[in-house]
C-alpha cells in the first residue's frame, strides 16, 4: 500500500491507531485478562474514546 512513511510504527509525525486498556494483559494473571476494559482509543493519532 506504500503507506509505511505514515503508518506502521509509533513515531513523531506518523498516524497512530491504538487501544489503551485499564490493566496490563501481558503481566496480569491469566484469570484476569477477561476483566480488561478499554481506557482510551486513538484513531489516526486522535483520541476518539476515553473513560
Amino acid at each position: 500500500m506504500f503507506i509505511e512513511d505514515d503508518r506502521g510504527s509509533i513515531k513523531t509525525g506518523k498516524y497512530a491507531d491504538f487501544l489503551l486498556l485499564n490493566k496490563d494483559v501481558l503481566t496480569c494473571p491469566v484469570t484476569e485478562i477477561h476483566d480488561a476494559k478499554p481506557a482510551a482509543t486513538y484513531f489516526e493519532g486522535q483520541k476518539v474514546f476515553s473513560r
